[in-house]
């Protein structure tokens, strides 16, 4: 039986080194980028719903409305300080946010009012993210630790 089928050998090596290689590859990269998943996180609550209008308490509550060029348009409701500030238009210094008016008007409402520390930001869809990240760092520094962003 020359002219029969040969059989063919169904066991080969697998070279497994090079796979290993880009597992522990892999596992160093999760490893040394798990230290700063803490530091990039920003607690931001839902800003607007998830309770019913009859539960909801009424805080006083800053709304912020960032808009081009760097304006922000400030509304204190509920409060204490809204009757001293009400609805507030700061103009930006050369296309950014003037911070310095916004944390002397913020750290005189909190003087007037303690209560408040609860903010709402809302951004327009040309808002640059670094600002938005300011204003949230700027509220935090005066004192308003509840913070929430709109969605678009």
């Amino acid at each position: 039986m020359s002219g029969g089928r040969r059989k063919r050998h169904l066991d080969f090596e697998l070279n497994l080194i090079p796979f290993i290689d880009l597992l522990s590859t892999c596992i160093c990269f999760l490893l040394m980028t798990a230290v700063w998943t803490q530091v990039g996180t920003v607690d931001a609550k839902q800003a607007v719903g998830g309770q019913p209008v009859a539960e909801a308490e009424k805080k006083p509550t800053i709304w912020v409305s960032l808009a081009d060029k760097g304006v922000l348009n400030l509304e204190i409701r509920d409060s204490g300080a809204s009757k001293k500030y009400g609805k507030v238009k700061l103009d930006g210094v050369e296309g950014r946010p003037d911070w310095t008016k916004f944390e002397a008007m913020m750290k005189d409402a909190r003087t007037t009012d303690p209560q408040l520390t609860t903010a709402l930001i809302q951004p327009v869809s040309g808002t640059v993210y670094e600002e938005i990240i300011d204003l949230m760092d700027k509220f935090r520094g005066v004192g308003v630790v509840s913070l929430g962003v709109s969605p678009l």
